[in-house]
Order: C-alpha cells, then structure tokens, then sequence
C-alpha cells in the first residue's frame, strides 16, 4: 500500500525560550514524546508517522525524518488517528481532535485542554513572590502560528482540564453530571441517575465516566 502524503504547514514549536521554560513543568502534550502512530483518512488510505497531541495549541502534531514539528493539516479529510493504540478523532475544522474511549456498546470522548499558569514573579534568594495572583492564562499561545516565549522571570504550573462528550450523529454532546448524562439517554434520566449516588460517581475520573457511560448503553436496546 502506498504511503499517503501529508498535507501539512509548519508550526513555530522549536522556540529555545519555550522549551526551555517547560522542561521543568511539562510539555503540553499527551504523550512525554512523540510514539509511532498511524493516521487513518476517510478515503481509505493509511499513513504511518511519528504522532503527539499538543493540548495547548488543540493540534494533531507529527514530527518528520529531520524532527522537524508540523501539524496536521485538512483535519477533515482524517477518520481516525491510532496513537500507541489510543484512537483520536477530529472534532472540528479547526484541528481538535477528541480521545474516543470504548464504554460497553459504545463510546465516548475527552476533549483535553491544557494552558500555563502563572504562580508569580521570581523573588530574592530562589524564591516567588506570594502577592501576584494566577492570572496568566494560556501564556503559550499559538497567535498566527507564532508561540509567545514563557517569561523566564516566572513561574508556571501546567494546567489540564479534560471535557467529556457523547456522539449523536455529527455532533458532540457535553455531560459533567449524572443530570446532564441522563438527557443523553432519554427514558432512562432516574436509572442514571441512581447508578451515579449509588456507585459514587465521580465526573472528574474518567474511569468512573467509562462505568457510568457503559451502563447507559446497556440501557439502551
């Protein structure tokens, strides 16, 4: 089978500042490096590549024969992309992809954000400084494809916010709760709800999420 071409452009990832600035509080990304993966398109072709998932820029990333980093791009034209067994799929024209996770009869899908968080500005003697708030959110942006430099005088934490969804046709719908899961599986909204108090659902654990999700489908004929 022929190896499909990428159409691809290339993103400004290899900021040494940034890099910099993230070695000691994570990159961003899925997977600590990129893993050999394989993207599947929608016109039946297979293409293997060197994959990771960047949760800041909400871009599919692959990295080529001289490590240069490049997005994936024509999200569109993608069905599937298999990452060390893990299937993401895109949501968007924009270039999100969604982690799709296996649930009894069916599946459901985490949308992961990260941004950077300022803990404040350098002080005397290694320290920094209490008296500035969080307030530098998503200090590594991708503005027209340019990344803006971490301040090195500061301190950053990574931030990781997962969102869950169901499919219903094209579209994704959102849940965070037992209330709004059991919408989703109409005629059964008081057996949702009952399985989430009784088995002490968590809607902050994905693997309380996949318990809940699967016995929803169960449910359903």
């Amino acid at each position: 089978m022929k190896t499909a071409r990428f159409c691809f452009y290339m993103c400004m990832l290899c900021c040494i500042n940034s890099l910099y600035a993230q070695e000691e509080i994570g990159n961003g990304m899925v997977f600590p490096q990129f893993q050999k993966g394989i993207v599947v398109f929608k016109n039946g072709t297979r293409s293997s590549a060197s994959l990771d998932y960047d949760m800041m820029l909400q871009q599919m990333l692959f990295q080529d024969a001289d490590s240069t980093i490049l997005t994936l791009a024509n999200p569109s034209e993608v069905l599937v992309v298999i990452i060390d067994e893990r299937r993401f799929v895109p949501a968007s024209s924009k270039g999100d992809f969604y982690e799709e996770i296996e649930a009894g009869k069916g599946s459901f899908f985490v949308q992961r954000k990260a941004m950077m968080l300022s803990e404040g500005k350098a002080a005397g003697y290694g320290g920094y400084s209490q008296t500035t708030s969080i307030t530098s959110y998503g200090s590594y942006n991708n503005t027209g494809g340019k990344v803006e430099k971490l301040k090195a005088d500061e301190k950053f934490k990574l931030k990781i916010d997962a969102a869950y969804y169901l499919k219903s046709g094209d579209s994704y719908k959102k849940f965070f709760s037992a209330s709004t899961l059991g919408k989703l599986f109409k005629g059964h909204e008081a057996d949702i709800d009952t399985f989430a108090k009784e088995q002490s659902i968590d809607f902050s654990k994905a693997d309380d999420i996949a318990r809940i999700v699967e016995y929803g489908y169960g449910l359903t004929k």
